[in-house]
């Protein structure tokens, strides 16, 4: 069988990020891409020459298409795979998938009615380290968790306005740990604590859970970091400790792709032959984003 083809929803920074990942697929072809921006589009186009692209998602979503794949703004996800589940059409949506539990809800019922698949793109899960951690992890090279620390700090804070369609600094950077968390442990967290800096969207934040099997996790969000864009991951047990810094400043944007790549690999694979892939789904996605909505209340 060859490439699944996919349709790119939104071209802006992650979006664009996806096509530059997706450009060494042998299993993935971005066939087109959907934005209202003429900017974002020719930008898209820089990349893929050979990029068919639209203004308008309804004549993008006739095309020969296998997916999609969303990474517009997170206050458009709820649209988005309700429209694209309508036609059929299997979905890869960027984290979130929406801004709150609701919309997430109403995203998940929309795929199961129209029988499509939904996978949500925490991308974490397939980063070869942190699957090499999960795997000793559940194998008892730890012995008892104690706790585990989940950081992640942005070189800048986000261009002006990006607060307003991201649900702010929680809500858009929690739910990668919150999943991390919940994926690499098999616990279930409850938040215990957590303190923001001031302001609408402040530039920090931390919070302190619990884990259902007794361990405490940490999670640590920044947006001012002079290593750069950086995540990392510390494991504290009784019979031994790991640190994986999965990203550490431009380094780490081969793995970030890779990891985008296998994602999307793996979402095709999903097309092809059915049933789960390895990705997060829906239920998951409403997890993380309920958890966030209570750090941030």
């Amino acid at each position: 069988m060859g490439e699944v083809r996919l349709l790119l929803i939104g071209a802006g920074r992650m979006g664009l990020t996806h096509l530059r990942a997706l450009r060494r697929s042998d299993a993935v072809d971005v066939v087109a891409a959907a934005d209202p921006s003429d900017d974002a589009l020719m930008a898209a186009t820089e990349i893929d020459p050979a990029l068919r692209t639209y203004p308008d998602l309804a004549a993008a979503l006739a095309e020969p298409l296998d997916g999609v794949l969303i990474a517009a703004p997170s206050a458009l996800h709820r649209r988005l795979v309700t429209e694209c589940a309508e036609r059929g059409l299997p979905i890869l949506c960027e984290k979130p998938c929406g801004v709150s539990t609701a919309d997430v809800d109403a995203a998940a019922q929309a795929a199961e009615s129209a029988g499509v698949a939904l996978q949500v793109g925490y991308w974490r899960r397939f980063v070869p380290e942190l699957i090499q951690l999960r795997e000793q992890l559940r194998g008892g090279r730890f012995g008892d968790l104690l706790m585990i620390s989940c950081w992640q700090w942005d070189a800048a804070p986000p261009a002006s306005g990006f607060g307003s369609t991201s649900g702010g600094i929680v809500i858009d950077m929690a739910v990668h740990e919150i999943d991390q968390i919940r994926w690499l442990t098999g616990s279930e967290p409850e938040p215990a604590h957590s303190l923001q800096a001031q302001g609408d969207d402040p530039d920090c934040a931390t919070a302190l859970l619990t884990l259902s099997g007794g361990a405490i996790a940490l999670v640590s969000l920044g947006r001012h970091f002079s290593h750069g864009d950086c995540v990392w991951v510390e494991l504290m047990g009784t019979e031994d400790h790991a640190r994986v810094e999965v990203l550490w400043g431009d380094p780490g944007d081969s793995v970030f792709l890779a990891a985008l790549r296998a994602q999307a690999e793996d979402f095709a694979q999903t097309i092809r032959n059915g049933g789960p892939g390895h990705g997060a789904s829906g239920s998951d996605a409403r997890r993380a984003l309920e958890l966030a909505e209570s750090l941030s209340a």
